[in-house]
């Protein structure tokens, strides 16, 4: 048995309109539409969205949130009038106050990113992704900066307020997808090593990755900003990762120069140790996030690109993807 594994891709409207294996500027811009319409969303559900800009505390702001009775302190400014003359007691305005912090996006684009068997690359998800949780932090008043990370390169954005950071973050994207990774198996630490120089305390930062080669200098590079930030994993798979197909050889094509491989399946056993190999990877992102309280989520490559936001967004704990190997319906 003989197949094709890798092109063409299958699935790639789910996740995206345009192509699937690279992005564009305006693909990213346009965007904005899918983060507004999972706002509207949210709104209409009451669903809690990580990283909100507005805080639970009330006090002068530019959002009014209630009147209530005066209470001694109250500004003397902020008198409802109206309300005062119609219920015959003072009635003081509150408002909800805001506040604005920094939101990373770190997207990687290592080789091992440069690969599907299903719907789009996953470097091109985890761009994608990017773009709809800026353009839902643009939304909610936070400033916005980020990383792209390669293979011995990477591209700093200082966090910006409105669509200037998120603008700098797409420009990084862009060029970040025209570089040719040249290792197979660069370290994730290498490629975050300036991370702790970017991120502020009290900073939200989003790692849009497969953690391929998440070894003990990302732990050690990770490690000392689990208790001073807010860290969401999100961890992109493709099916062939998480589960082998049936029995057969399997023609991959694999990078932009259509390099072949081939995949021999020959038994249950190779598919039982091969969904071990990914669970125990998941595992070990998992626990190292969950040590301090943070969100891992999971996310395929042939997800549908709206689905896989309301879960980057939606705060809670996560459960396992399925394994499902290619081919399955």
């Amino acid at each position: 048995m003989s197949a094709t594994l890798a092109t063409p891709l299958t699935g790639a409207s789910r996740a995206g309109s345009g192509s699937p294996a690279s992005t564009s500027l305006d693909e990213l811009v346009q965007l904005r539409a899918v983060a507004g319409a999972l706002g509207r969303r949210a709104r209409r559900s009451r669903a809690p969205l990580a990283g909100a800009a507005v805080s639970r505390r009330l006090g002068r702001g530019l959002d009014f949130a209630e009147t209530r009775v005066y209470q001694p302190g109250d500004d003397v400014r902020m008198i409802d009038w109206r309300v005062t003359a119609r219920s015959g007691k003072a009635h003081t305005k509150l408002f909800v106050e805001e506040r604005e912090r920094p939101v990373l996006l770190v997207v990687d684009a290592r080789a091992s990113m440069r690969f599907a068997t299903r719907g789009v690359y996953k470097s091109v998800m985890a761009a994608r992704l990017a773009a709809v949780l800026g353009w839902s932090a643009v939304a909610a008043r936070d400033r916005v900066g980020g990383m792209v990370v390669s293979d011995g390169w990477h591209a700093e954005v200082r966090p910006g307020t409105g669509r200037r950071g998120l603008m700098g973050l797409f420009r990084a994207i862009d060029q970040g997808q025209r570089r040719v990774p040249m290792e197979l198996d660069a370290s994730l630490g290498d490629a975050l090593a300036r991370l702790r120089h970017v991120a502020q305390p009290g900073s939200t930062v989003v790692l849009l990755s497969d953690f391929a080669r998440f070894d003990d200098g990302a732990r050690t590079t990770l490690g000392g900003l689990l208790h001073t930030l807010e860290l969401i994993a999100v961890q992109v798979s493709d099916p062939l990762e998480r589960a082998l197909p049936v029995d057969g050889t399997y023609d991959i094509v694999a990078g932009s120069g259509g390099r072949r491989l081939t995949l021999a399946v020959g038994g249950r056993r190779q598919r039982e140790r091969h969904a071990a190999r990914f669970a125990a990877h998941r595992e070990r992102v998992v626990s190292f996030f969950a040590r301090g309280g943070h969100r891992h989520v999971d996310v395929s490559t042939d997800d549908g690109l709206a689905d896989a936001a309301a879960r980057a967004l939606t705060q809670g704990p996560t459960r396992p993807r399925e394994p499902v190997a290619p081919g399955d319906g």
